[in-house]
C-alpha cells in the first residue's frame, strides 16, 4: 500500500511496548519504519520479525528521507522522581541526526513526561547538539500514548482519539499528515498541554481504581456484595455515564447532596473504624476550593434515570 502525503520513513528512538506497536502500526498504514535501540537482545528479536532495527549510531548516518522521529524511550520514576537520563540520551542523539543531515524533521516525544520536558530540556538538547533552531530547521510535537499493555498494537491501529502537541502549526501539520490516515478524532494543542493531559488521564484512572478499592474493603468487612453494589453505581452515577461532568469550570461542588453526603458518610466510616483516605482528601480539597471561590455556580443536579425492567 502506497500513501500519497510527504512523509514516507520514520524513525521510532526506542522500541518497547509503545515504540514497538507504533511502528508496526505505521508499517500496516504503508510508511516505511526503522527501529533505533540499544538493547541488542530486543534488536536480535526485531530483526528476526524482519524489523527494519539498528543501533543508535545509525541515526548518525544519512537519511536523508527520514521526516518523523519518534522518541518512544522510557521514562521510569526513581525515587519518587521522573528520571529522564534516557530520553536526554535520546535527544542527544537525535540531535547528532540533525546536525549531519539536511531537511526538515520533525522529532515526535512520545515517552511520558512531566509538563514543561519536552521545551525545557528536550529542545534546548536538540538545539545544542545540532546546532540548528527549532521552528525554522526542525519541528517538534508531543503525542502522548494511550496504549494498553497487552493490546498496544491493536490500540494504536484502532485509536479512541489522537492528541498533537505542536510546537507550531507546521510541526503539527507534518504529524497531522500521518494520523490522517487513521479515520479517528485528531485534537491539535499546545506542547505542554499535551503532557499534563497524559498525567491526567492516568491520574483519573489510578484515583478511579482507588475509589472503588477504598469503598470495596468496607464492603467486604460489612459482609456485602461490592460487584453487584459497583455494577448498580455505573448505572446510576452521572459521573460515569456522562463524560462531561465534572470537568466544566463550575468551582468548588456544591447543592443539596453531595456536600452533606460526603461529611455524613465520612462520619459514619470514622465511627465505624473504616480508613477513607480519599474521601477525606476530597473533603478537604473542596473546602480550600471553598474558601477562595466566590463565583456563582450551577447546582450539580442528577441526571433523572429509568428503571430496568425485568
Amino acid at each position: 500500500m502506497k500513501i500519497t502525503s510527504d512523509v514516507k520513513k520514520i524513525l521510532i528512538v526506542g522500541s518497547g511496548v509503545v515504540g514497538l506497536a507504533s511502528g508496526l502500526g505505521l508499517l500496516s498504514k504503508g510508511f516505511d519504519v526503522e527501529f533505533i535501540d540499544t538493547n541488542t537482545s530486543r534488536l536480535k528479536q526485531l530483526k528476526k520479525r524482519r524489523l527494519a532495527a539498528f543501533t543508535p549510531n545509525r541515526i548518525k548516518r544519512s537519511l536523508v528521507d527520514c521526516q518523523i522521529i519518534f522518541i518512544s524511550v522510557p521514562t521510569p520514576t526513581k525515587e519518587g522522581e521522573i528520571y529522564l537520563d534516557f530520553v536526554k540520551q535520546a535527544a542527544i542523539d537525535v540531535g547528532e541526526h540533525l546536525r549531519l543531515n539536511s531537511g526538515y524533521r520533525t522529532i515526535v516525544v512520545r515517552s511520558t513526561v512531566v509538563p514543561g520536558t519536552t521545551e525545557d530540556v528536550i529542545i534546548p538538547i536538540l538545539e545544542r547538539v545540532s546546532g540548528k533552531k527549532v521552528g525554522k530547521d526542525f519541528g517538534v510535537c508531543m503525542n502522548p500514548e494511550y496504549l494498553r499493555e497487552k493490546s498496544a498494537e491493536e490500540d494504536f491501529k484502532n485509536p479512541w482519539v489522537i492528541v498533537i502537541g505542536e510546537y507550531d502549526k507546521k510541526s503539527g501539520d507534518q504529524l497531522y499528515e500521518i494520523y490522517k490516515k487513521f479515520n479517528t478524532p485528531i485534537h491539535r494543542i499546545t506542547i505542554k498541554e499535551a503532557e499534563i493531559q497524559k498525567y491526567i488521564h492516568n491520574l483519573f484512572n489510578a484515583t478511579k481504581i482507588s475509589f472503588f478499592n477504598e469503598f470495596r474493603q468496607i464492603c467486604k468487612r460489612l459482609g456485602l456484595n461490592s460487584s453487584s453494589v459497583f455494577e448498580l453505581v455505573a448505572k446510576s452515577a452521572e459521573g460515569i455515564l456522562n463524560p462531561k461532568y465534572g470537568i466544566k469550570d463550575l468551582g468548588p461542588f456544591d447543592g443539596s447532596c453531595l456536600p452533606k453526603d460526603t461529611q455524613a458518610y465520612l462520619s459514619w466510616a470514622q465511627d465505624q473504624g473504616f480508613s477513607m483516605p480519599l474521601l477525606e482528601a476530597t473533603i478537604k480539597m473542596n473546602k480550600e476550593l471553598q474558601k477562595h471561590d466566590g463565583r456563582s455556580r450551577e447546582k450539580y443536579s442528577p441526571i433523572k434515570l429509568v428503571a430496568e425492567t425485568p
